[in-house]
């Protein structure tokens, strides 16, 4: 609850100080180096109180003295340049995969310091993985020399599925169908690492789509939606200012399940119904796409890469992009449903951005044109689009693994009290 100033009828928070305290960290995360007078232009608060501020965070850690500045030009003391410490606590995400699970330690500022991916002893028994998954962040702690009370920040827990992250549990784990849903991850987690209050779960899609916001500031106010497509999953998120909506059921991101009535044929889901989104744009489905459109005595070599199964799905939509008419045609039908996909979204959710992500956005300049073109000239009665796309043409399997932790870091940021 806020409290009112009588002088000036301004709001404050009651808890000012720690307001402020978490300001200039943010602050000074963002510049990496800077002084107490820069940050100070970019906010109400006196330079001397940002000093104060500061000495705190030397003093806890927080901050750390990069020497002295250039003086003005009117000469004087040189200010003191300070630094944010990001390797004062470290995070550890852990990501359950379909048969294997994978450890990712980072500083404060999201850099990778360790990657490592360790199959399942028996890929069916969750409890199985969820104890070996402790025993082995356990071990990553151990080899690094890093004490689970002191040092770490928190964990972040990552599944594909349906997650309820503010209850902490797993409505539906896609990969691992054998796993009943329920809080068993999140509950073996915190009692195997008792010390730490900091310790969420999420679905890796959101996680991967809230990174990019963080790295594109310019999207991140109002509203966006996301979706990446992988080789036979599509994982989605809505952001709201840059929090991550989930509603009542937490389904608001599947749009993977999405049907499309314009199929050319039925192809079940594992969610029960035909011609889901997902499944009809599923990489794997490409090969058989393309054979129903090649003009074998046209594209001749092509064809026969696909009778002998000598080409990826990747290479295969490349192809487009060098000329193939047929893998043109199978595009220009991917691009239909996801044109689909984003008629339905705009008529429920209205976004100011879309972010299309994964194998298609990256593997192919002929998909991002065309849907573009064909977004720009679609029209709801005779209404243009007022929303815009962005292609985000990183993957989820790319070197940076930030996106793993950094929601475990912005929370533990935030919420930060230091006695001052």
């Amino acid at each position: 609850m806020d409290t009112i100033s009588k002088k000036t009828g301004s709001r404050k928070p009651k808890n000012i100080k720690h307001h402020n305290l978490r300001y200039v960290l943010s602050n000074l995360k963002k510049h990496g180096v800077c002084t107490a007078s820069e940050i100070s232009k970019e906010s109400n608060l006196s330079v001397t109180t940002i000093v104060k501020i500061l000495d705190i965070l030397k003093r806890e850690g927080l901050a750390r003295s990069c020497g002295k500045g250039p003086s003005t030009r009117e000469g004087g003391k040189r200010p003191e340049l300070l630094a944010f410490n990001e390797t004062y606590k470290y995070v550890v995400g852990v990501f359950f995969l379909r048969t294997q699970a994978r450890y990712v330690l980072t500083d404060l500022n999201g850099n990778t310091l360790l990657v490592r991916e360790v199959s399942y002893r028996d890929a069916s028994d969750i409890d199985t993985c969820i104890k070996d998954a402790c025993e082995q962040v356990a071990r990553i702690l151990t080899e690094q020399k890093l004490d689970a009370a002191k040092d770490l920040c928190g964990i972040s827990i990552l599944i594909d599925g349906v997650v309820n992250a503010g209850l902490g549990t797993v409505e539906y784990p896609i990969h691992n169908s054998t796993w009943k849903p329920g809080r068993q991850i999140m509950d073996q987690f915190e009692a195997y690492f008792p010390e730490t209050d900091n310790i969420m779960i999420e679905n890796s899609g959101r996680l991967w789509s809230q990174r990019f916001l963080e790295m594109n500031p310019e999207l991140a106010t109002g509203r966006v939606l996301a979706f990446y497509t992988g080789m036979a999953n599509t994982a989605g998120v809505l952001l709201d200012n840059g929090v991550i909506v989930h509603g009542a059921n937490c389904l608001i991101g599947e749009f993977g399940h999405m049907t499309m009535p314009n199929a050319r044929q039925a192809v079940m889901c594992e969610c029960g119904r035909a011609n889901c989104f997902e499944k009809l744009i599923a990489l794997e489905r490409l090969p058989e796409y393309t054979l129903r459109e090649i003009d074998k005595n046209v594209e001749s070599e092509l064809y026969e890469r696909l009778m002998e199964r000598t080409i990826t799905p990747l290479e295969l939509m490349g192809q487009a992009d060098l000329g193939s008419a047929a893998v043109q045609r199978v595009l220009d039908q991917i691009i239909e449903y996801h044109l689909t996909v984003i008629s339905n979204l705009m008529v429920t959710c209205d976004p100011k951005y879309y972010v299309i992500g994964g194998a298609y956005a990256a593997g192919s300049a002929y998909f991002r044109d065309g849907l573009m073109k064909r977004f720009d000239h679609t029209t709801f009665w005779g209404i243009p689009f007022g929303a815009n796309i962005v292609f985000d043409t990183g993957s989820m399997e790319d070197e940076d693994k930030a996106y793993m932790t950094a929601p475990v870091i912005s929370r533990y940021l935030q919420t930060l009290r230091l006695d001052d």
